[in-house]
């Protein structure tokens, strides 16, 4: 007998889950709100939990980070309006089982508990497995999210494609997949496709035969022979040559290749890891990237996650890299001060791990000497970003004043303030900010039709934050 618990704030749903889960002799217990979810949820142990996503005193997809990060692990079925499939799809990106559209069928809420709880009994008899992940730091949702994705492709040898901004970390997680593979070599081949010169790349890749070309002096294996029986790891993908992506897919499918100028075809053995911070699937839509050769690198998809999205594994990041930069420079260990990590967590990291390892480097270097790693060592961008969100911007204060004087500040200030207690300036300023956040993008996701990627790139952020905002404001479309 599973134990299932059913959040939602209709009563006549919380009955019909109840007979239907209490029906195939399951037990059900019953949260109409958040707060009484998180209750239920800290003193039971649960199976599966059906939960709706319009609370009313929170949001559901907040309650799903909570129960992701429980040790009993339930799966979780999303309920949601009909039409709300954006909602679905951040539910399920997050994590969850699948999602239930309102209103429920008899037969879909059946089989979909079958599906949770027979997939459930398969997950809990399965021995983990043990894997050596060293190199990735963090304990955030959003990276154990990435290395259970991880533990699943070790198992096999399909075709791995990491994505993620620049600087996520896609090599050192291409090198844990391969490091911890049951593959009989141990040669990891790394191919920048961004550095290949494109007229010589079919010979990087497959090799060539003494006098293919001008200047082919003696022949060469290529990158494809030295990963046989190993890792071929091709760093952006999206920007191998066109012309070359119909050859590469043929070695994927038949594992053999013809060197530049030879007759004779080769063999290859290799695991492919594929790598890029681009949209592959906008390319295939553009013409610039094959859309078969896309399904063949993309077998297991892990997307890697910004920095300022995973933003509580920023101390234990930090405290890694400087224990191994300063082993590396021959340095003694130095400390990491609380209020360095309260400025380096207040920083968004455009350029992700690779940008805060750089941050670290440059600031143990300005100090060599000190015990501790002061704030005074970080460069000074990263400084004044977290005094300008502790301190009155002057600017702002200035640009008030001048709208005060031609009297256009109390039309702003009445959308802010009621006949309540008047808020302090810091309050006031991020209540603004926020409201135009949030307007801002209400209007860029109505004039894109809800296109994410396209948002994306109109609001200069990752996908990931689009979410995150469109759950801080509650948005639908």
């Amino acid at each position: 007998m599973a134990n299932i618990l059913i959040v939602d704030d209709e009563e006549y749903i919380r009955d019909i889950l109840s007979a239907r889960v209490e029906g195939l002799n399951h037990s059900a217990s019953c949260a109409a709100t958040f707060h009484e979810g998180v209750e239920r949820i800290k003193t039971g142990m649960f199976d599966l939990v059906f939960l709706d996503v319009i609370l009313p005193d929170g949001n559901g997809l907040d309650l799903l980070q909570l129960i992701r990060q429980l040790p009993s692990g339930p799966e979780v079925i999303i309920i949601t309006a009909v039409g709300s499939l954006k909602g679905a799809e951040v539910a399920i990106k997050n994590g969850a089982w699948d999602y239930l559209s309102k209103p429920l069928k008899k037969e879909d809420i059946i089989l979909r508990i079958e599906r949770a709880l027979a997939y459930r009994e398969i997950k809990n008899k399965s021995k983990p497995r043990i894997l050596e992940t060293e190199t990735i730091v963090g304990k955030s949702p959003a990276i154990k999210k990435c290395l259970k994705q991880l533990a699943q492709c070790v198992s096999s040898l399909s075709n791995v494609l990491l994505t993620g901004e620049t600087g996520t970390g896609k090599e050192v997680f291409a090198r844990a997949i391969h490091d911890n593979c049951s593959l009989s070599g141990d040669n990891f081949i790394v191919v920048d496709c961004a550095a290949m010169p494109k007229t010589l790349a079919e010979s990087v890749l497959f090799g060539h035969v003494k006098g293919a070309f001008t200047g082919a002096d003696h022949a060469s294996d290529g990158l494809v022979a030295a990963a046989d029986k190993g890792t071929l790891f091709l760093d952006e993908i999206g920007e191998l040559p066109f012309s070359l992506q119909a050859a590469f897919l043929r070695v994927l499918q038949e594992r053999c290749y013809r060197p530049v100028g030879s007759s004779k075809e080769k063999r290859s053995q290799f695991r492919l890891i594929s790598a890029t911070n681009r949209d592959l699937d906008r390319m295939v839509k553009k013409g610039r990237f094959r859309q078969d050769l896309l399904h063949r690198i993309r077998t297991f998809h892990i997307e890697l996650p910004a920095v300022r999205d995973r933003k509580t594994d920023i101390p234990e990041l930090s405290d890694f890299y400087l224990k191994k930069l300063c082993a590396g420079h021959g340095m003694a260990i130095k400390t990491l001060l609380p209020e360095t990590t309260e400025i380096l967590e207040s920083y968004d990291w455009p350029g992700n791990v690779r940008e805060l390892v750089h941050t670290i480097d440059q600031a143990i270097q300005n100090e060599p000497d000190a015990p501790f790693l002061y704030p005074f060592a970080l460069p000074d961008h990263i400084r004044l970003n977290y005094v300008g969100q502790h301190l009155p911007d002057e600017p702002e204060v200035r640009q008030a004043e001048s709208s005060a004087q031609t009297g256009g500040i109390e039309a702003i200030l009445d959308t802010f303030l009621d006949k309540g207690p008047l808020p302090n300036l810091k309050d006031l300023r991020n209540q603004f900010f926020e409201s135009i956040e949030k307007a801002y993008l209400a209007t860029v996701l109505s004039r894109t039709g809800w296109d994410i990627d396209q948002a994306a790139d109109i609001l200069g952020v990752g996908k990931n934050r689009i979410y995150v905002l469109i759950r801080k404001y509650d948005l639908k479309s």
